[in-house]
């Protein structure tokens, strides 16, 4: 599984499109929506809340669209024959289920980390002072959007398809799940939508982090933790069904 998943990271690294797709274009979404939201107020406070939006939001939505692109690439792999050949290798089946997850966790998590990054940097967002709970909500927003491309891929049958599926899905919960608007200026109807959404998690928890300031302890911040967790759980044993169920019999 290690040699996968060590073989998807070479992939990646060496396609600069990928690269430019997972990395250039989230940081350049976040630097226009700082730059817009960022200074829509005139407090320091409101100016914390527009770029602590602009990060949050950009970064799920991203990430949503990211896991969906390595979902998307279990479907090249059965067009080419590697998946084929892989199942007539000794390795098990679900070890390649597995290598991918690991995979998308490890791209999501560096993209994740790349964003606040930028935005420490740029626009002097205070990590420094938040790590742990930053790192923590990194990990578990991660694990939560890891099995989202598999999921999506074991739907499909084509790379097209599995494209066009996750660009309605990716958008209508960015929509309603507060990446594209903030929650507090949704109609009441939609905030309570929002919650069935990974992006309103997600944001709720960096919204804790930055603006809240609740520490790492802190019940309202380890609740939004452990829906997350929930949330990966879900989608990982059901990536591993549809998996079983779909994908290795489309080879």
């Amino acid at each position: 599984m290690i040699k996968l998943v060590k073989k998807d990271l070479k992939l990646f690294f060496s396609n600069r499109q990928d690269m430019m797709l997972t990395f250039v274009l989230p940081i350049l979404f976040i630097t226009l929506f700082a730059l817009v939201f960022g200074k829509m107020n005139n407090s320091k406070e409101g100016n914390l809340m527009g770029l602590v939006q602009s990060v949050a939001g950009t970064s799920v939505m991203m990430l949503l669209f990211s896991v969906a692109g390595i979902g998307g690439s279990l479907m090249d792999e059965k067009q080419e024959g590697m998946l084929k050949k892989l199942l007539c290798s000794p390795i098990p089946p679900d070890y390649i289920l597995f290598g991918k997850l690991v995979y998308a966790n490890i791209i999501s998590i560096i993209q994740l980390s790349i964003m606040f990054i930028y935005a420490w940097l740029v626009f002097g967002l205070d990590i420094v002072h938040h790590l742990p709970s930053l790192i923590l909500m990194i990990f578990t927003i991660a694990f939560a959007c890891s099995g989202f491309g598999v999921v999506l891929a074991s739907f499909a049958k084509t790379r097209q398809q599995v494209q066009g599926f996750s660009t309605i899905i990716v958008m209508t919960m960015s929509a309603i799940g507060g990446s594209m608007i903030p929650i507090f200026v949704m109609p009441e109807i939609m905030q309570k939508m929002a919650v069935f959404t990974v992006n309103y998690w997600g944001i709720q928890g960096i919204y804790d982090i930055f603006q809240k300031l609740l520490p790492l302890t802190d019940i309202t911040f380890l609740s939004r933790v452990f829906v997350l967790l929930c949330i990966g759980f879900v989608l990982n044993f059901i990536a591993l069904l549809m998996f079983r169920r779909n994908i290795l019999k489309l080879v």
